[in-house]
């Protein structure tokens, strides 16, 4: 193995779109470093220069949209152009749940409305912790026992190294069994 130095690797992450409002108006941004926070908060980091942060921090909520293929070219363009220059509320077709300020995209397989719980700044980033109140899901990519079926989601990947989209592959094995095929001499 080659050392390459103090580069984060562990990309792909989900695309996600966040929603929220500015100034009453609905404002949209392509965000993929996030991450989970434990098994009932997620992690958005976002850098400081976006316009974004601001209905954030005023509002304490947000959405968080999962992208899939068909969402890809907008899911682009919101995240090349500031809301601080561009109107972007009616790139998507969008929808209100409980919380004021985080509107649902209604062509997103899974969206989150979420109450921001905390922010941790870094000298580049706001970083929100985030807990999901309501997750909505189109009835297209649950399974049959309404579980979310990710390859029916097939959301879209982010490659930072690379700056490139990926898309999801078939499931290869299931998690906590296919370790118990284990033996020392297949390693």
């Amino acid at each position: 193995m080659k050392n390459i130095g103090a580069v984060v690797g562990l990309y792909p992450t989900p695309v996600t779109i966040v929603g929220t409002e500015i100034d009453g108006k609905v404002n949209w941004i392509t965000i993929a470093h996030i991450g989970i926070w434990g098994v009932d908060k997620m992690l958005l980091s976002i850098n400081k220069s976006h316009y974004t942060n601001k209905g954030l921090k005023e509002n304490r909520t947000a959405s968080i949209n999962i992208v899939d293929e068909a969402m890809l070219i907008e899911a682009d363009y919101v995240g090349i152009v500031s809301g601080k220059n561009t109107d972007k509320s009616n790139v998507f077709e969008y929808f209100t749940g409980e919380l004021k300020g985080a509107p649902l995209i209604k062509k997103s397989p899974i969206a989150m409305e979420c109450e921001i719980e905390e922010i941790y700044e870094t000298e580049t980033h706001d970083n929100f912790i985030v807990r999901p109140v309501n997750t909505y899901v189109r009835e297209d990519v649950l399974s049959e026992n309404g579980k979310i079926d990710y390859e029916k989601v097939n959301p879209v990947l982010f490659e930072m190294p690379n700056k490139q989209y990926l898309s999801t592959g078939k499931v290869i094995a299931k998690c906590w069994n296919i370790g118990k095929k284990y033996t020392k001499d297949k390693c």
